[in-house]
């Protein structure tokens, strides 16, 4: 029981995160999202309405961001892990650009155990770290993944 709540309080620690600057490193691969990305209808709703209740405007879907967020909650699921760094080391900046996504300050939030996006979305906003991420001016564009019930939120804005 401990180690599970011990796992549980790490997760929400390292959920939301963000990097000030993208370092513009190569990847070593470039790979693709799935054509079928399964998205919950009410994630984009909840997201927006949460930004306008807070003076930002709304935040529009990017393919980019949706498939690096796709192919993080992905490999998170098939390798058994729940962090901001891939298991073979890269970064989201890293996984975006690995998308074609050039960004100077996108934020990372990342979910596990929640019934939908759009509770994700209701969840991040009572944590700090994670609501301060989607609070951040400037970051106009989302990409959601979604591998079971793992759920990843990538916000940027193209340099």
């Amino acid at each position: 029981m401990m180690t599970i709540v011990a796992a549980a309080a790490t997760a929400a620690l390292l959920a939301g995160c963000d990097e000030t600057m993208m370092t513009q490193e190569p990847a070593s691969m470039v790979t693709r999202a799935p054509a079928t990305m399964v998205v919950d209808p009410g994630f984009e709703a909840q997201l927006n309405a949460f930004r306008a209740q807070n003076g930002l405007q709304p935040a529009t879907p990017n393919a980019q961001l949706a498939a690096a967020a796709q192919l993080h909650a992905e490999d998170m699921q098939r390798q058994g892990y729940f962090d901001h760094v891939s298991r073979d080391g890269r970064t989201y900046t890293q996984r975006l650009a690995a998308q074609g996504y050039r960004s100077c300050w996108p934020t990372e939030n990342l979910a596990w155990g929640q019934r939908s996006a759009a509770q994700a979305v209701v969840e991040w906003a009572g944590s700090p770290g994670h609501r301060r991420n989607m609070m951040l001016q400037g970051r106009v564009e989302y990409g959601l993944g979604q591998a079971g019930n793992i759920y990843v939120l990538e916000l940027a804005r193209v340099c």
